[in-house]
C-alpha cells in the first residue's frame, strides 16, 4: 500500500531521530489515511495516532481494548500562505515552515518526542466513570496522588512499574 504525505514524512523524521526516543516507538497499525504508534518500555494501553488530515492524539484504552480518553493532542491545521511558508491555522501568530514536512516535524513529531521522554515511573493512568453509562475518561496521576481520585482502575505508564507492582 503506498504510504501517504504524514506516513513518509514521519519514516523519514524517525530515521534520523529514533536514538533520541527513550522509549522506543514502533508502528503498529498502518493504514491509508492514519498510523498507530505504540512504544516499548510504556503500557500497551497507550497509542499515538497519526492521521493524515492532522490528528495526532495519544490514546488510552483499558486492557479489553476500550477506548477511554484522548490524554495529549499535538493536532496540526496546515496551511500554505502566499508567501509559500507553512503554518498551523490554530496557533495565532504562530511560526512559519518552509515546508509541510517541516511543520510537521516540528508540530508533531518534535512535541510528541518531547512528551514520551518526559514520561516516567511516578505517573499512572486513571480511569474514572462507567463508559455509555456516565461521564468517563482518562487522566495521568501521580502514583502517590491515586488514592485521592476517583479511579475505577489505574495503572502504571511505564511497563517496568507494573511488573514491580504485579
Amino acid at each position: 500500500m503506498p504510504k501517504n504525505f504524514v506516513r513518509r514524512t514521519y519514516d523519514a523524521w524517525i530515521r534520523q531521530h529514533h536514538h533520541r526516543f527513550r522509549f522506543a516507538p514502533w508502528i503498529a497499525v498502518s493504514r491509508k489515511l492514519c498510523f498507530t504508534l505504540r512504544f516499548a518500555g510504556l503500557t500497551s494501553q497507550l497509542t499515538f495516532q497519526v492521521c493524515q488530515r492532522g490528528s495526532a492524539v495519544v490514546y488510552i484504552h483499558d486492557e479489553q481494548g476500550l477506548y477511554w480518553d484522548i490524554i495529549r493532542d499535538f493536532d496540526v491545521m496546515e496551511e500554505r500562505r502566499a508567501d509559500g511558508q507553512y503554518v498551523c491555522r490554530w496557533c495565532e501568530g504562530g511560526r512559519a515552515y518552509p515546508s509541510r514536512a517541516a511543520l510537521w516535524e516540528a508540530h508533531v513529531f518534535e512535541p510528541m518526542l518531547d512528551w514520551i521522554n518526559a514520561l516516567n515511573a511516578h505517573q499512572w493512568v486513571c480511569l474514572f466513570g462507567i463508559p455509555d453509562v456516565t461521564f468517563w475518561g482518562a487522566r495521568l496521576v501521580n502514583v502517590h496522588d491515586l488514592e485521592q481520585q476517583d479511579c475505577v482502575h489505574s495503572f502504571p505508564l511505564l511497563a517496568e512499574a507494573r511488573e514491580k507492582t504485579a
